[in-house]
């Protein structure tokens, strides 16, 4: 299923190539290099990255002494994006596939030979890791520690190498599978081929050899993992990917091709397709799982994990269209918890917060509103009750946070105004869901200045106008806004969206994937739920020159929906809705009059865009 989301690249062998998972990130380049390359730290991006550590500067192959320099194609994957080498006159293909398992602070690598000849050989690969063991923080200064040299040696006992920072206890060990047994191991000045990248590391080679059949194939299976207090923990590590490497992939794949079912469309533009689609990819990709226990969002992916961050409630209200209503749960449940342990202040929350779960950054009553209302918004699309219940106590917290900073709601900065007025909203339907009494919300809205209308700002990024727009049904300037967006992706990453103002250096934007998503939901598919109620606010749009789009599997509380767009004029296009639960009613305007119909699993109504 995963198979048809593959895009191969051949010509832009320099823009960057990710593979991540909830524990690394490999990034480096589309020739299969890791170039000095970053901005968080200068020249530091490529490598592996496990939490929030960097574990080595990249890894090197050589099969019979030659070097695989720059691939011939690159293939981009949700799972295990690979690198493809034809070695003509060697008449060798080579295939160096690559996958982040769940929750591992490491990567597995296969590299595959296959034999041109008509006749059985052997071929000699040698396997280079070139450590760069660091913290953003200490290599920065910022943490009281200095970096030392790397240091490393081989181990015949477990066949494989091992490093350590000199002067941290940091630890990254490198090797291969069971059946791969080493030849030889060094640690040559230079990566044989390619020279050395910048920092203190070193190189740890090791030697393997592979029997091909004729016109045949082998495999085999190489570990990188670091990051870890303690050569023991380490020597874990590798134990676990050699034991259940196999494992973990088919685990991965299946996991992550139930994320790419859901909410699945199929648009008339192949452009916002892949947006949208691998929108689902990247905030997999950018969900972290903490030491501790609890989720957190990852605002943008280079080499710099920073969790929750600017705007972290647009980043987690992206998930929820996607499927994602269970991890925003999780992630909110940590944000309370990460706050409290910390000791704020009542009614304030995180901005932001390090690997370890550290708060960094407190935030501001604009974080405490935005809080509430997404509480709220995840309800709309769970429907969890409980969920309400358990988060009541923290978003009462955070409005009579607000009460206090504006003085009783009659001082509220015109900045603030709309986050407020949001909240307050938000709350109220938070204390009915609960049972609880919302009179005091709703006499508080009373005292805001009415909701004025506001021209869309001059500088606005893609994002807001495509809202702006779509709010006004403005379909077609929406599309064109979401394409100049899209027009920001980078060869190879398909659909990973950054804003115009996104810094220096960030690849994939987790705010900006949410300021793609909710335009697309709620003004083209024209979906918004209220899960508890069993109704859906439907108010789906064609654009001019589009026969029609599709979605489905969207994940509304326990329910499934599809949506289906056919023209039938130039003016008129039939909708279809489909769910797979009783008892829901859809709320539509038909014939410019609003109705609200029950859905007897699936409704067809022809309306004017």
């Amino acid at each position: 299923m995963l198979s048809k989301y593959r895009v191969y690249s051949y010509a832009h062998p320099d823009s960057p190539a990710v593979t991540a998972g909830s524990g690394a990130a490999l990034i480096g380049a589309q020739s299969g290099l890791f170039p000095d390359m970053g901005y968080a730290v200068p020249g530091e991006m490529g490598g592996l990255w496990a939490g929030g550590m960097k574990v080595c500067d990249g890894f090197f192959f050589a099969v019979d002494d030659v070097p695989l320099r720059e691939s011939d194609a690159y293939e981009a994957h949700p799972v295990a994006p690979a690198f493809h080498y034809r070695m003509q006159q060697e008449q060798l293909h080579v295939v160096r596939r690559q996958f982040i398992p769940d929750d591992v602070a490491g990567c597995v690598i296969e590299l595959t030979l296959e034999n041109l000849r008509n006749a059985p050989r052997m071929a000699e690969v040698s396997f280079t890791v070139r450590t760069d063991i660091l913290t953003v923080a200490a290599a920065n200064g910022e943490d009281g520690l200095e970096l030392g040299r790397d240091v490393g040696e081989y181990d015949e006992a477990t066949q494989a190498f091992y490093a350590r920072d000199s002067r941290n206890p940091w630890h990254v060990v490198w090797g291969a599978d069971g059946a791969s047994r080493v030849l030889s191991a060094d640690l040559p000045q230079e990566v044989f081929g390619f020279g050395n990248t910048q920092g203190k590391g070193i190189n740890g080679r090791l030697f393997y050899r592979l029997r091909l059949p004729a016109q045949g194939q082998a495999t085999m299976r190489l570990f990188i993992a670091g990051g870890f207090a303690s050569r023991s923990k380490a020597e874990d590590a590798l134990a676990m990917l050699r034991e259940g490497a196999e494992q973990m992939l088919t685990k991965k794949e299946a996991r992550v091709a139930a994320v790419m079912e859901r909410s699945e469309a199929k648009l008339p533009s192949a452009v916002l397709d892949n947006c949208w689609n691998w929108a689902k990819i990247y905030g997999d990709w950018l969900t972290r799982k903490l030491p501790r226990g609890g989720l957190a969002p990852c605002v943008d992916i280079p080499e710099h994990p920073t969790l929750f961050g600017d705007n972290w409630a647009q980043t987690i209200s992206g998930l929820l269209p996607l499927g994602g209503a269970d991890t925003a749960k999780e992630m909110l449940r940590t944000l309370v918890r990460l706050s409290e342990e910390a000791q704020l202040a009542p009614g304030r929350v995180a901005r932001s917060v390090s690997m370890s779960g550290k708060v960094t950054q407190i935030g501001g009553p604009k974080e405490s509103a935005q809080f509430v209302r997404l509480v709220h918004d995840t309800l709309l699309w769970s429907g969890d009750v409980a969920f309400a219940h358990d988060m009541l106590p923290m978003t009462g917290l955070c409005v009579s946070h607000l009460r206090r900073m504006t003085h009783n709601f009659d001082d509220v900065r015109a900045d603030l105004l709309d986050d407020v007025r949001l909240a307050l909203q938000a709350q109220a339907e938070i204390l009915r869901m609960t049972g609880a009494d919302d009179s005091a919300c709703r006499s508080d809205l009373g005292k805001l200045p009415p909701v004025q209308e506001k021209p869309l700002a001059a500088d606005a990024v893609p994002a807001d106008a495509a809202l702006w727009h779509g709010q006004r049904g403005h379909v077609e300037q929406m599309i064109g806004c979401l394409n100049a967006m899209a027009g920001t992706e980078l060869p190879g990453l398909p659909g990973a969206l950054r804003r115009q103002d996104a810094g220096q250096g960030v690849l994939v934007q987790a705010q900006a994937t949410a300021g793609f998503v909710w335009p697309m939901i709620l003004h083209l598919f024209g979906v918004a739920p209220d899960a508890q109620a069993k109704v859906i606010r439907w108010r789906p749009h064609t654009p001019i020159g589009w026969d029609g789009w599709t979605l489905n599997r969207l994940c509304v509380g326990s329910a499934h929906v599809g949506v289906r767009s056919e023209r039938v004029s130039p003016s008129k296009a039939r909708y279809t809705l489909r769910i797979d639960e009783p008892g829901w009613s859809v709320n539509a305007i038909v014939d410019g009059e609003e109705r609200t119909m029950p859905i007897d699993g699936e409704i067809a109504l022809v309306m004017e865009d």
